[in-house]
């Protein structure tokens, strides 16, 4: 009895922001969540209420997490810092009695005097590249019954690129860093390939997402506190894979309908039943909406509401302001649904849903999964060698490892006068991945790249070999192996 009477009055709150995070990288071609691939994001659902309509207000980081922070629409550029941001969530739920176990990567939103600035606090760069994983479980660990009502906030810079990481857990490694260009810059958005390459990437990132939401969702409940916290799951914009573009986030009139679209779920105080709500809630309604489900009061403006509210359910579609602060870009709310429907559609037939082994045979002759290499037919080597970009750990895999071999790229020597080649992964000889090769723009040599299963991969010595797949039936021509 001592220990319940010592309980604080107000719910533990939980709010975790993700980045670079499109709502329908979440869903299959009916809109529903994935609950193979997103087991996490699927159970979240089943006890809370679930916005899939809910769309970010600003395109870029530095503006978008502050205006999930103060409710507050963007109108120029400001430094994302606690005095240019006097109301927040941290101080509202400050003056409300609670405590602060905090960490915003791009942001310095919270006050020092309620938020140390411990470590890489708010340095993006730092924190984009290095320990992701690491930082948010040190948020997740640190959630535990206290005698003052704690907010537990974490801006993680995930499932934002670089997509290193696998819904196993484990992080993708396969050459040294800067022996390639980065085929996730803008560049890399040009050719057909790459781009669904890069998409490929990005899900299976997500996977990585998932597992960290069931941590997260299972130290809730293992520390008794889940019943009653109030969690917040959101992004704070999405990502366009729309093939030649220049910005994989700025957002324009034709990719409104995968840059704005954020997942937002909120599990309220006490409750464990699972809602979906078709208003058009935003980014900037997350702070009116803790307010609202905890009693406390705004004494600043805002404007976003209550995403319970009427003012949300109101709302007949998108609007988002532009990059340059010169206006904004709006979408009515059928338009949307038409668009969202039609990308759903095509990511579906290209990626597939269910079995994450579907996602690596995004490319030309995916009937060549799974066979050994010795039982398709083979001509004899050209003049095409692949030249693979000093490959590592191939040597000695440790299956437990943090980190696995399970991306394979470099150049190809001798280019297709047709631009491309089809392509197969054998591992240890059996075909694990097919794709095909590309230039970046601008640049006339021709690359691949492809990741594979870490079920490919036995512990200590494997070999990874690349083939040219030609002709019907299809043959496999090698371009050359890495161990």
């Amino acid at each position: 009895m001592a220990a319940k009477a010592a309980e604080p009055r107000r719910p533990p709150v939980v709010v975790l922001v993700l980045d670079e995070f499109p709502t329908d990288s979440l869903t299959g071609p009916g809109g529903h969540i994935d609950g193979r691939r997103f087991p996490g994001f699927a159970a979240l659902a089943r006890d809370a209420t679930w916005f899939p309509n809910a769309w970010s207000i600003y395109d870029s980081t530095p503006q978008s997490v502050p205006a999930i922070l103060t409710a507050k629409v963007p109108i120029g550029p400001q430094p994302p810092t606690w005095r240019r941001h006097p109301q927040s969530l941290f101080s509202v739920l400050a003056g409300a009695g609670y405590g602060m176990r905090a960490f915003e990567e791009a942001s310095r939103v919270c006050p020092p005097r309620l938020c140390p600035r411990t470590g890489t606090y708010g340095q993006t760069r730092q924190n984009v590249l290095f320990r992701r994983p690491k930082r948010l479980r040190r948020t997740i660990a640190s959630i535990r019954p206290r005698r003052r009502p704690t907010l537990y906030f974490h801006h993680s810079l995930l499932p934002h690129v670089p997509w290193s990481f696998g819904p196993s857990g484990r992080g993708r490694q396969g050459f040294e860093p800067g022996t390639l260009p980065d085929f996730s810059a803008p560049a890399g958005f040009g050719a057909p390939s790459l781009t669904d390459h890069n998409q490929q990437r990005h899900l299976l990132q997500v996977g990585f997402v998932d597992r960290e939401l069931r941590r997260l969702l299972a130290r809730l409940r293992a520390t008794g506190l889940y019943r009653r916290a109030l969690v917040v799951v959101t992004a704070d914009h999405g990502i366009s894979f729309e093939r030649g573009r220049r910005d994989r986030r700025l957002a324009t009139p034709a990719n409104l309908h995968e840059v704005a679209p954020v997942p937002l779920f909120v599990k309220l105080p006490g409750s464990e039943r699972g809602a979906v709500s078709d208003s058009y809630a935003s980014t900037v309604d997350v702070l009116p909406t803790v307010a609202g489900a905890l009693g406390v009061r705004l004494h600043r403006p805002v404007d976003g509401r209550d995403a319970f509210g009427a003012g949300a359910a109101a709302r007949t579609g998108v609007t988002m302001v532009r990059r340059d602060f010169s206006g904004r870009i709006r979408l009515g709310a059928a338009q949307m649904e038409r668009r969202r429907t039609l990308e759903r559609s095509r990511r579906a037939v290209v990626f597939g849903t269910g079995s994450w082994q579907r996602l690596f045979a995004i490319g030309p002759r995916p009937e060549l999964i799974g066979r050994t290499v010795a039982s398709l037919p083979s001509t004899a080597p050209g003049t095409g060698r692949a030249r693979f970009a000093a490959p590592r750990g191939l040597s000695a895999v440790d299956r437990l490892a943090a980190t696995l071999p399970t991306w394979v790229a470099g150049r190809i020597s001798s280019p297709a006068a047709d631009g491309s080649h089809e392509l197969a992964v054998g591992v240890n000889g059996t075909v694990r991945a097919v794709g095909r090769s590309f230039r970046l723009a601008g640049d006339p040599r021709e690359y691949f790249s492809l990741v594979y299963p870490e079920s490919a991969l036995v512990a200590g010595r494997n070999e990874v070999a690349l083939y040219e797949v030609k002709g019907e039936p299809p043959a496999l021509t090698p371009l050359g192996s890495a161990r």
